[in-house]
């Protein structure tokens, strides 16, 4: 008998103690489910970007020779233009706002910068976003001016300015992490005179106004982009 309420007792303990995960189940409500991260654009993100510049360069000039017969040759053609950008998104609900900074160069940009503040409206997959901030360029501007008597004469003008720019654009996520996009951004550093003479003796003015918009491709991986 005592054998048998051993054994009695051993299998009452064991069925309770198999019975109160099940219970504390019931009485807390179902155990929590560990599944992936859902989509976001919050977090840091890199990438690159492809496109073009349209007319980076305006050059005009104001002939200050006494025979006034100076004028200018300058092809101010559209530039392929390319860089890489990075920055930090701060999502709430569908509302997004950001920080990101650039750098971009051309043919006759050596450097092409800015930083500028987001602010976006974003689904699971798309995002649509106005930008602006402040830019930076430096180019290097070749340039031949004639007379009627003389010349040409090769001139090469150096800018390094600061400016703003404001824009916008559309991206769009193919995987959990990654984005493609298109951006469409203006670009004003204002004008920029400086004297020149060509020859001996024939003065003149060389104006740049250096407003320019760019429109580019981006590709873009996000570090914190979740799961599908």
């Amino acid at each position: 008998m005592r054998c048998a309420s051993k054994i009695l007792s051993i299998l009452a303990f064991a069925v309770a103690a198999l019975a109160a995960p099940q219970a504390n189940a019931g009485g807390l409500g179902p155990a929590p489910a560990y599944g992936p991260a859902p989509l976001t654009w919050q977090g840091f993100y890199i990438g690159g970007n492809l496109g073009a510049a349209f007319d980076p360069n305006d050059l005009s000039i104001k002939d200050l020779s006494e025979e006034q017969d100076l004028t200018l040759r300058f092809s101010n053609d559209t530039e392929f233009i390319g860089g890489v950008q990075g920055g930090y998104n701060w999502q709430m609900d569908s509302w997004l706002i950001g920080v990101e900074g650039d750098i971009d160069f051309a043919d006759n940009i050596n450097f092409l910068a800015s930083v500028r503040g987001r602010l976006g409206f974003a689904t699971t997959n798309w995002l649509f976003y106005g930008t602006a901030g402040v830019a930076f360029i430096d180019t290097d501007t070749n340039f031949v001016v004639v007379s009627a008597d003389d010349g040409p004469f090769g001139f090469s003008n150096s800018n390094n300015d600061t400016g703003f720019v404001v824009g916008g654009g559309i991206d769009y996520k193919v995987g959990s992490n990654v984005s493609i996009g298109v951006e469409g951004l203006f670009y004003d550093f204002g004008d920029d005179k400086q004297t020149f003479i060509a020859g001996e003796d024939e003065p003149f003015v060389l104006k740049d106004q250096e407003d320019f918009a760019v429109v580019r491709a981006r590709l873009n991986y996000l570090f914190n982009g979740g799961s599908y």
